[in-house]
């Protein structure tokens, strides 16, 4: 039996219809609805996508597979790193950090999304990352959020230090 989604309430008529789907008011509160299925893809489709996106493929192979679009995938994959970041707290003992940056584009070449990681030298452990542009600006937060590790070096992925500004951060490009 159908339910209004306001009150719960099971005493609902017929109101003509609307786009080919009933239109249901509601007698006990008068809210009146036409869609009685949810919107979108369940929790279980999106949470494979994004474990499919881990394991490197691509986006658009992700979007083609489930025939969503890539946004959507896109959209996925910012909702449960906001919703499950866990990024490790400082102990104190970390000294020498790589940074590392990866990119993926975004519908055309020319709109990239850089992903910046930051990686404990030692055990190539994630401490951090930043999704963003390829600048100063998008290095400096991260760097910023970096601050309470107490780094003395930051290194880019081949080992070669990265030059200190005058303020304390790193300088990349």
């Amino acid at each position: 039996m159908r339910v209004c989604p306001t009150c719960q309430s099971e005493r609902l008529i017929n109101n003509g219809s609307a786009v080919g789907k009933p239109k249901k008011p509601c007698k006990q509160c008068g809210y009146q609805f036409t869609r009685t299925t949810p919107r979108g893809k369940p929790l279980a489709t999106k949470i494979n996508a994004v474990l499919l996106y881990l394991s490197g493929i691509s986006m658009h192979r992700i979007a083609f597979l489930l025939q969503v679009s890539a946004q959507a995938i896109l959209n996925w994959i910012r909702t449960l790193a906001k919703q499950y970041q866990e990024k490790p707290e400082p102990t104190g003992n970390i000294i020498i950090l790589e940074l590392d940056e990866m990119w993926h584009y975004l519908k055309k070449k020319r709109r990239k999304l850089w992903i910046w990681k930051a990686l404990d030298q030692d055990t190539g452990q994630l401490l951090d990352w930043e999704c963003g542009r390829r600048d100063k600006a998008t290095l400096n937060k991260m760097v910023d959020r970096l601050a309470q590790w107490d780094v003395q070096l930051y290194c880019q992925i081949t080992g070669r230090p990265m030059r200190r500004s005058s303020h304390g951060t790193s300088s990349y490009r």
